[in-house]
């Protein structure tokens, strides 16, 4: 079954000066930096997060974007990622593990599409998630990012879309994780590819680009995706074997909290399908 649900949320930047576009010295109109805004550096080059008064070490936090497009006049139009070490053409994985780097060197969705035709894009939109049919190989047979290990849960359920893997500083042994994946996948074995999945748990991220969006830079937040998700008796959620009501809580922060935005002062929308 699809879903879809909706949000608004407010965003922080400048306005746009009449005459200047996407385009930095330092980057191609297509790249788009993302950066986690309430993690903190520690001096392993780790990230934390503070949640609920208690510090957490982020020991994984990863997640893949695809089918990356731009809405002109009106009507969606289909672009590719720029392949590299963490992109194909239709898939890009994004990951925050290394906190002394990303400093340096922020975090980069990079689409192929130039100044020109960012200029005239009302909204660009990402699924947060795999295609189907990309979701369910075998790792041997997938090329890059899709090969990679850690996202990788069996043929059955395919990839985690997200993974989030928290320990506590002052308790190492006190862990919290959860994966994003598809669910209810009809296959008769975990070694089997499923021919659909009951519950897909793709998140539609809709991202509106109006005149005061002069840079593309996405501002994401841990604690809106965790956001009352960690109270709760579970200390491990994977969507791909359980959708009870306590491990769809983060899903249902996906969907509806402002967990993404633009470093601008417009709204962006979110749908589950």
């Amino acid at each position: 079954m699809n879903h879809s649900v909706g949000f608004g949320a407010l965003v922080l930047t400048t306005l746009i000066i009449a005459g200047c576009g996407f385009l930095s010295p330092s980057k191609l109109p297509g790249d788009i930096p993302v950066r986690f805004s309430d993690l903190q550096s520690a001096e392993d080059c780790s990230h934390q997060i503070k949640l609920d008064n208690k510090l957490w070490d982020v020991d994984y936090l990863a997640f893949y974007l695809s089918e990356p497009r731009v809405k002109i006049d009106g009507r969606w139009q289909a672009l590719s990622f720029i392949p590299n070490d963490y992109q194909s053409r239709t898939v890009s994985l994004l990951t925050f593990t290394d906190s002394c780097k990303t400093q340096k060197s922020p975090v980069t969705v990079q689409i192929d599409a130039n100044e020109k035709l960012l200029q005239r894009a009302s909204s660009i939109r990402f699924t947060l998630g795999l295609p189907f049919t990309e979701n369910h190989l075998l790792e041997d047979n997938a090329a890059a990012p899709v090969n990679h290990t850690a996202m990788f849960q069996s043929l059955r359920v395919g990839h985690s879309f997200m993974r989030i893997e928290l320990k506590q500083v002052r308790d190492p042994s006190s862990l919290w994780s959860f994966m994003l994946a598809s669910g209810q996948c009809d296959a008769p074995a975990d070694d089997k590819a499923p021919t659909s999945c009951a519950k897909p748990n793709r998140v539609t991220v809709d991202l509106p680009i109006k005149a005061n969006v002069e840079d593309l830079r996405l501002s994401a937040s841990l604690r809106e995706i965790v956001f009352r998700a960690m109270q709760r008796e579970k200390a491990s959620c994977n969507l791909g074997e359980d959708s009870s009501q306590e491990c769809t809580k983060v899903l249902r922060n996906l969907t509806s909290r402002e967990w993404i935005r633009w470093d601008a002062p417009h709204q962006e929308y979110l749908k589950q399908n």
